[in-house]
């Protein structure tokens, strides 16, 4: 199944923090305190885009079902905070949603890069079958919780 990928907007915040109370509480293998950061009220997701940061997502029958938010860096795309209601895991949606994010850097020709929480398997997987390599070293980004950043460069492609 084929999902469209769109950039949201404000009316979209508390569609976007509605995904995100539901899905990040519940992610078990971050930390506590990092789950608590990631279920943003509508009020969060607002400030956020006022800063900057692009929210994109799927929808499916018009409720937004994936999102995951991006902004621009010195070292490219960075792409973050990816979620998909429970209810609608195993159907492409996350794909998708990676997929769009390495569209959106390759079309900006620029880095996208992910940091990925060691030893999450689904995540390592998606990232693995999108062409990211390992930068560096594992690292802390939150007490206890290690992380390890990836990237796709297209700065320098050509053909883009």
């Amino acid at each position: 199944m084929s999902h469209r990928v769109e950039r949201l907007s404000r009316k979209d915040a508390a569609a976007i923090s509605r995904v995100y109370r539901e899905v990040w509480p519940k992610a078990y293998e971050y930390p506590e305190e990092w789950r608590r950061k990631r279920a943003m009220s509508e009020e969060e997701v607002l400030k956020e885009m006022d800063a900057g940061y692009m929210f994109f997502g799927v929808r499916v029958n018009g409720e937004l079902v994936g999102v995951y938010k991006a902004s621009f860096t010195d070292r490219g795309l960075f792409g973050e905070q990816l979620a998909v209601l429970p209810s609608h895991r195993n159907q492409g949606i996350a794909n998708a949603l990676y997929e769009h994010f390495l569209e959106f850097a390759e079309k900006n020709k620029c880095r996208g890069y992910v940091n990925i929480l060691m030893g999450h398997e689904a995540c390592e997987r998606v990232i693995r079958r999108y062409g990211f390599k390992k930068v560096g070293e594992p690292w802390e980004q939150s007490e206890g919780m290690l992380v390890q950043t990836y990237e796709r460069d297209f700065s320098n492609d050509e053909d883009t």
